[in-house]
């Protein structure tokens, strides 16, 4: 039976999404391996679009990818399933993020910075963290611009009903059961985020709220695994 694995975006820009459909075509394809991309439109939220997306897939293995961000690593899908494959107990990985969580749960304000991205916002930024050591940097927080999981876990729509912090709770969700989340160490950037200019606003900030009052009392959330 070929294994599967599933390509997920939240869709509301066809040209960006285009772009990133044909970097995922052009990724190397182990053999006995079936890619499948979903495109999520109209969705009223990250989570829940992501939740539609684990209802309607049977894939085991899912990358839930902004629709801006174009994976350029060729191996991508041979070097993530050799990963999940090696430590079964790794259940989300990403390519950047932090081990620990700062108290304001901002975690970019985090001392310990792992991973690197090449982003476009107005100039292109090579945004460039410690390398990640060993197979994977045990890590708190993974960032969304692209999040590979081995297992379902639902996004926590009931808390996380827009963009903000989704990523963050989905960390702390599989930490909560158990998994080791993980950051990719990555030679050369494996992603470029074209992800414009961006700064956090009140509705960021009152998602960070939700988010402390979810998991501010949890000591799994704050620390990796």
């Amino acid at each position: 039976m070929a294994e599967e694995v599933c390509f997920v975006s939240c869709v509301n820009d066809e040209e960006m999404y285009k772009l990133c459909l044909q970097h995922i075509q052009s990724l190397f394809v182990p053999p006995g391996v079936h890619v499948e991309s979903v495109a999520i439109r109209g969705a009223s939220g990250i989570t829940s679009g992501y939740n539609q997306a684990i209802r309607n897939s049977r894939a085991k293995y899912k990358v839930y990818l902004h629709q801006d961000t174009y994976i350029m690593n060729r191996n991508f899908l041979y070097e993530l399933l050799d990963l999940f494959k090696k430590y079964p107990q790794l259940g989300l990985v990403g390519l950047i993020g932090s081990r620990s969580l700062p108290a304001d749960a901002v975690w970019w304000e985090s001392g310990e910075l792992f991973g690197k991205v090449l982003e476009y916002r107005s100039t292109y930024n090579y945004l460039k963290f410690t390398e990640a050591g060993g197979p994977y940097q045990s890590a708190a927080a993974i960032d969304g611009l692209l999040m590979a999981t081995q297992y379902d876990i639902p996004w926590r729509e009931d808390v996380f009903d827009g963009w903000h912090f989704y990523d963050i709770s989905q960390s702390c969700e599989f930490k909560r059961k158990g998994y080791a989340v993980g950051i990719l160490p990555q030679a050369e950037p494996w992603a470029l985020h074209a992800c414009g200019v961006m700064y956090p606003d009140h509705v960021y900030y009152s998602y960070r709220d939700k988010f402390l009052l979810e998991y501010g009392q949890d000591p799994t959330a704050f620390g990796s695994n």
